[in-house]
């Protein structure tokens, strides 16, 4: 049995100020699902610290992201070059992803976050 998604693609210039629309599409993508608003919150911080790889505020590079919905997980893709630098919080943005979603993968530009939803939620 093939599993229905629905995605939503959204690119950004990668700057801090343009986060507010990525929480956004990913709150719109979480009405579809019956995620409880604790979880949507804790969603939209594991978004926004995964976007921190990737934000210089330069405005030729782009991050871009990829919100799958299916019935039962929502996988977020955050996808961008990642910033120079390391910055000293990104051990903490990264403890504060695995904290909030089901499981995380990072490589090199490129972030996968799942959260796991109830049978029949999406």
């Amino acid at each position: 049995m093939q599993t229905e998604t629905r995605d939503v693609a959204l690119t950004i210039p990668a700057n801090a100020g343009y986060l507010v629309l990525a929480r956004l599409a990913l709150g719109a993508v979480c009405r579809l699902t019956q995620l409880e608003p604790e979880e949507v919150a804790d969603l939209k911080l594991a978004v926004t610290e995964s976007s921190h790889d990737f934000i210089d505020g330069k405005s030729e590079h782009e991050l871009g992201y990829v919100l799958h919905l299916s019935s039962d997980r929502l996988v977020i893709e955050v996808a961008g070059t990642p910033a120079a630098g390391q910055s000293p919080d990104r051990e903490l943005g990264r403890a504060i992803i695995d904290a909030t979603v089901d499981e995380s993968e990072f490589t090199q530009g490129h972030t996968v976050l799942t959260k796991h939803l109830a049978a029949g939620a999406g």
